[in-house]
Formats: structure tokens, sequence, C-alpha cells
């Protein structure tokens, strides 16, 4: 065939391509893309492949996307807990970012990919929180591309003077430009803040908001931005009285608010800000597990869902206040916190549940060729293996998928047409050494932290 060939079959095949599931089915890649995808009687046994991966008592998905992380917050997992997300932003948010390396970022990125690829994630968002250099942004492409896994990274903008300004938006033109989506695995897209405590901590404004989406426009490339994902009774509550707005009135009337932006968390949006974003066909970040870890809430899923225009994908947010990437448990905790909020056992039926992760996720990112199995999209699939103890007798393997099913049932991962996971383990990282390199920046990191006065107590 002239280019590498994968053929997967004996799995049941979930397309997300118009519900279409075969069962068996099969998969054929040929190099980076999915050359076919069909029923298994009709699969081409002929092919000489290269690898031929038996997925018999497996389903095989699209990759999975998360439209919210933090990679580097891996170092320091744990250290959130019983917070609320402010006296988090004070006490160990802040002094780490000043204490963070960029070898701590580095070191974060393999273990950060190394954990996601292991649960079936091909595809996340990295939302930047810490003042980045474009050269340091090459070197977080190279070791993101060596990892084997597909990154939106989002440069944050930030308050600066106008003439600052002026040269900054030089720079991220070229930025965007030499990572762009048609580029290879590593992608470059915008982050700017509107949130209440971003505003009191000086790290943005009005000026610094349509600067962040007037590059977005021009370069077609999503902006992501956090969006009431506070205390309600604190720094919530303290947005409104001080500005009188929301966080989406705020950027609906500075204009910048459209199909390209990325509403983060949004948990305590109001009825009149949600149908303004869905007039807008803006998009719905939710990290259910993160807002429950802070006390932050519990998103109004439901009305994400039944507002026409607004598209809903998930989000883990960063290991330090979540701890789990696992996107089957995110998709499971949605779910269950959505029941409890609307006091209806079917407030989110599972069969919404899988576009989440995969084609309204790859949709916000202005993509159509990932999340999908399907002829000509990018071969960027996870094998999940459904024979443990844990799924019991298996009678509807797609609702046990979610309702049983786990990261660590992942077998295989493919991503550009690579096979990054296998039965035995992660073939792109040495996870051993990684795992060692990244405790020592952690203890560092944590000692800087506690050195500076920041701390749990």
């Amino acid at each position: 065939m002239g280019k590498n060939t994968i053929l997967i079959h004996g799995g049941r095949v979930r397309t997300m391509d118009a519900a279409a599931i075969y069962d068996p089915g099969f998969v054929l890649v040929e190099g980076a893309e999915i050359a076919s995808v069909g029923p298994g009687d009709q699969h081409p046994m002929g092919t000489d492949a290269d690898l031929v991966i038996d997925a018999t008592g497996c389903v095989v998905m699209p990759g999975l996307i998360n439209m919210h992380q933090h990679h580097w917050y891996t170092l320091l997992k744990g250290q959130g807990l019983g917070m609320y997300l402010e006296d988090w932003l004070e006490r160990i948010l802040l002094p780490a970012i000043e204490s963070l390396t960029p070898d701590d970022l580095i070191v974060s990125m393999h273990l950060a990919a190394a954990e996601m690829l292991l649960s079936g994630t091909t595809t996340f968002f990295n939302h930047s929180v810490a003042n980045t250099t474009t050269s340091f942004i090459d070197d977080l492409a190279g070791a993101s591309n060596a990892s084997g896994i597909r990154q939106v990274f989002g440069k944050e903008v930030r308050a600066v003077g106008e003439r600052a300004a002026e040269q900054e938006e030089q720079a991220l033109d070229e930025l965007l430009t030499r990572y762009s989506f048609d580029g290879g695995r590593f992608s470059a897209a915008l982050v700017v803040e509107t949130g209440a405590h971003w505003l009191q901590e000086g790290v943005t404004d009005e000026a610094t908001i349509r600067r962040a989406h007037r590059l977005s426009r021009r370069h077609g490339v999503p902006v992501s931005d956090h969006i009431t994902g506070g205390t309600v009774f604190r720094s919530v509550s303290e947005g409104w009285r001080s500005t009188g707005q929301g966080d989406v009135d705020r950027l609906g009337a500075l204009g910048a608010l459209d199909h390209h932006t990325l509403l983060v968390h949004a948990v305590w949006i109001t009825p009149s800000e949600l149908r303004m974003a869905a007039e807008a066909h803006a998009h719905i970040v939710t990290c259910p597990a993160s807002s429950a870890f802070t006390a932050g809430g519990s998103p109004p899923i439901r009305d994400f869902l039944d507002a026409p225009g607004l598209n809903v994908c998930l989000g883990t947010d960063g290991p330090m206040v979540n701890d789990s990437v696992d996107l089957l448990e995110q998709l499971r905790t949605c779910m269950r916190l959505g029941n409890t909020r609307y006091l209806r056992p079917d407030a989110v039926e599972e069969h919404q549940l899988p576009a989440l992760v995969t084609t309204a996720s790859a949709k916000a990112l202005g993509r159509d060729d990932i999340g999908i199995l399907r002829a000509g999209a990018i071969a960027d699939i996870t094998v999940f293996d459904q024979q443990g103890a844990h799924y019991g007798g298996n009678l509807d393997p797609d609702r046990i998928w979610l309702t049983a099913g786990s990261g660590r049932d992942v077998k295989w991962v493919v991503v550009d047409g690579n096979v990054v996971v296998s039965p035995a383990g992660i073939e792109t990282i040495d996870l051993r050494n990684v795992r060692d390199e990244a405790r020592e920046h952690s203890h560092r990191l944590w000692r800087d932290i506690t050195a500076a006065g920041g701390s749990r107590t």
C-alpha cells in the first residue's frame, strides 16, 4: 500500500458518525488517516496490514478529547483538597506560578501526556495560566510531539501597556501562524480571563479581552475563558457587585462572544447569559468534577444541552483541582451531578454524553477530522477492553462503557496513525524515568511554595 497500515477488527466500533455502530466492525488505517470503517464481515481480510489488532471483546472509539486541562498541575496533585477556589488561588496557584521553571513545565508535560494517553485521551486543550515565552512554547511543542499526544496550547493574553500590547499582538500573530491547526499534532490557540478573581489580580482588562478575540477571529482559533468558576458567595457574587454584570454579559458588551469562544465552567451563568451564548453559537466547556472538588456548585448541564445553538463539551480541569483526567470518570460525574441538580434520574441521558468528549469537542476546536471514525478522518483511535469483571454481564456495551468503564481499561491508543499505547503500556515515554523526575520537581516546587508562605493551612 505504500503507507504504514493498521487493521483493527473484531470489536464493537462506535464511529460517532451519525451514531453508526458496527458490532463486530473494523477500522483500517493507512498512514495518518482512516482509510475505511465498516461491518466486520466486510473488512479487508486480504489487506497486508503492518499491524493487525484483534479487538474482540472491546469497544473501539474515536480518541477522546479533553477540552480543558492545565498540564503542569499534575506536579501538585492533591494539594488543592479541602479548599475553596479563591483560597487555593492565593495559597497555592499564585505562589506556584512564581516558582515554576521551564523544566517543571516540560517534565510535567511528559507525565501529563502519559496519564491522558493511558486513559484514552488523544487530544487536549491546554489552558495556560502561567506566563510563557515563544522559545518555551517551542520546547513544549517538542515535548508534546515526542509524547505522541495531540495538543492545542492556549497561549495566555495578559494585560500590558499600550505599546507592549502592539508588540505582543505581533508576537501572537507569528505564534498562531507557526502553530496553525494545519501544522501537526501541536497547535496554538488563545486564553483570556474575564472572571472576577482574575480582574482583581490585574491579569486582564477590557483592552486585553478585545485583543484576544480580535486575534482569535483573525486566525480562526478558539479563545478559552474561565467563566463564573469560583465560589458563588465569594468571587462570583463579588464580581456581580463590583462590575454590575456577569462574565458572559461582559463579553457580549465588548463584542467578544462568538463561535470561537470557549466558556469554561459557566456554573453560575444566568438564563439571559445562556441565551446570549447560544445565540452567539459559543461553546460551553463544563468541568463538573472540578466544580464539585472546590465546592463551586453543580453546572446546569440540562440547560446547556437544551439551549439551541449552544455546543457543549467536557473538560477535566487541572489535576490540582480535580486529581483525575480519566474522561470516563468525568462523564459519569457529569451525569450524576446533573441528576442531583435537577432531582431527576434522567436529567442527563447516557446517549448524549459520549459526544461531549468526541464530536462536540472537535466542533469546539473548529475541526471535523478528529473525534470521529470515518474514512478521511485523522487516525486517532482508542480501544477499551470490556472483558473485566467490573463489566458484569455486559448486556449493553455502550451503557456499561459509560457506567462501569474506566480509563484503566484502555488497551490500544493510536494517534495520527501511530501506536502510542499497546497492551505493553505507553510506547512513547519512559514512564519510570519521567515519574521519578517529576517527583523531584514536585517536591522542589512544593518547598518553594511553603517557603513563600503558601500552604494548605
